[in-house]
């Protein structure tokens, strides 16, 4: 147990993007680090000053096998909602590194659409990647039609 609690300190050898989003109750008092080994691996700037997204609608998908033991952390059922997004701007090699937090929600609360919207273009704007060579070749597919 020890040595696979040791290998979540530090990220892996492989180059990837990373994204982190955790609802605001799911995490302890100390919230998410001011600083990210992450951002620090990929020479990122720093921290920018966090940006809002709010949704009136709830998230489609959630725990269900739960609803007799909803929990705050674990997560209630979907609601409207808001989340901050903590970007490092400037990665090397274009990797994106972002905190998405989401307020006043556990863990498998489901995600707004907006949210998952955000996370989707967060996605994207990384350069290369599985995820950009599908995309890349999807458009040169429509190109061709």
């Amino acid at each position: 147990m020890s040595s696979a609690m040791a290998a979540l300190r530090e990220p892996p050898a492989a180059d990837f993007s990373h994204i982190y989003a955790t609802g605001q109750r799911e995490i302890d008092e100390k919230g998410v680090p001011e600083t990210s080994e992450w951002a620090k691996k990929y020479s990122c700037g720093p921290r920018l000053a966090p940006r809002e997204i709010e949704d009136v609608k709830a998230g489609y998908v959630f725990d269900s096998t739960r609803l007799n033991l909803l929990r705050p952390g674990w997560g209630l059922l979907p609601a409207p909602g808001k989340a901050q997004v903590f970007a490092y701007p400037d990665c090397k090699e274009g990797r994106v590194v972002a905190d998405v937090i989401r307020l006043d929600k556990g863990h498998t609360e489901g995600l707004e659409p907006k949210v998952t919207e955000e996370l989707i273009k967060l996605m994207l704007s990384g350069r290369g990647g599985k995820l950009q060579q599908l995309v890349t070749t999807s458009a040169a597919t429509q190109e061709k039609r």
